[in-house]
């Protein structure tokens, strides 16, 4: 209770009223963790939410301010769709526009959309080893190439997946995160370990996880951008062998098949 008597609640008064945010105040003992389990509401949101200095060292008296409930913001871009969006948070549209308490599937340039925590992850394809971390389409694939801004021949680690600045990206399956930072060509840039296997996140907007952090499977990570070497907004995906790298395509599912909703689900208004 000590807790919530430190925290406030404002309503967001935009295009809808479905959701509320909360300001809270950090206090001695206080770590991400803790304060995710007492207030009900994910890490990955939290950092969304915040630029933090260091999420593994708070600041007494620092702000820190979430949604109610638990979700994230999306900024509509040009071209974007009802339909565009909903998949790249493998969700439905129907889901999507009772969160925003839309009535029409009209959208225009820059307008926010919230999507709450609950309603992402529903049509993510698991029947391979990795489900795909983003919802996109491939420009690059696992090989020899003519890198796109040295104009050399060189072998690309991973596969290249284009999607708009701020589409989520997720954790590929369970595991701890080894690295959360700037990493030269790479930018923004998460490594996941899940045991043999390892997951690289590249060029990211925002970085939604720390390092010694367990996440799982379909946790929303960061954020699509176009930091380091990169010619525009995408996620590089690598996959790596006792951290040697590998073709990602042989451990993710088609990729004519990136979203699958599940049968159970589709009477909440899927496709």
């Amino acid at each position: 209770m000590k807790k919530f008597a430190l925290v406030v609640a404002l309503a967001i008064f935009s295009q809808a009223f479905s959701y509320f945010l909360m300001h809270y105040y950090v206090q001695p003992g206080d770590t991400l963790f803790s304060i995710s389990e007492s207030l009900d509401v994910s890490i990955s949101t939290i950092l969304d939410w915040n630029n933090l200095r260091d999420p593994r060292k708070l600041r007494i008296g620092e702000e820190i301010v979430f949604p109610i409930p638990d979700g994230i913001i999306y900024t509509v871009k040009r071209g974007d769709t009802l339909e565009s969006i909903a998949a790249r948070f493998f969700t439905t549209v129907s889901l999507l526009k009772a969160a925003n308490l839309l009535s029409s599937d009209l959208l225009y340039d820059g307008e926010k959309l919230f999507v709450p925590s609950e309603i992402m992850g529903m049509a993510f394809n698991d029947s391979a080893k990795f489900i795909w971390p983003v919802y996109g389409v491939i420009t690059s694939k696992y090989g020899w190439r003519i890198h796109p801004i040295t104009k050399r021949w060189s072998f690309h680690t991973g596969v290249d997946i284009a999607a708009p600045i701020g589409s989520p990206v997720f954790a590929a399956d369970d595991g701890v995160v080894k690295f959360a930072g700037r990493n030269g060509g790479y930018g923004n840039m998460i490594l996941i370990d899940h045991g043999k296997y390892q997951t690289v996140y590249g060029h990211l907007s925002r970085i939604d996880v720390f390092v010694g952090e367990y996440v799982k499977r379909g946790q929303l990570i960061g954020r699509v951008g176009s930091t380091g070497m990169s010619t525009g907004p995408h996620l590089h995906f690598e996959v790596r062998i006792y951290g040697r790298h590998t073709n990602p395509m042989a451990f993710l599912p088609s990729p004519r098949r990136m979203y699958v909703l599940k049968e159970e689900e589709k009477w909440m208004g899927g496709k």
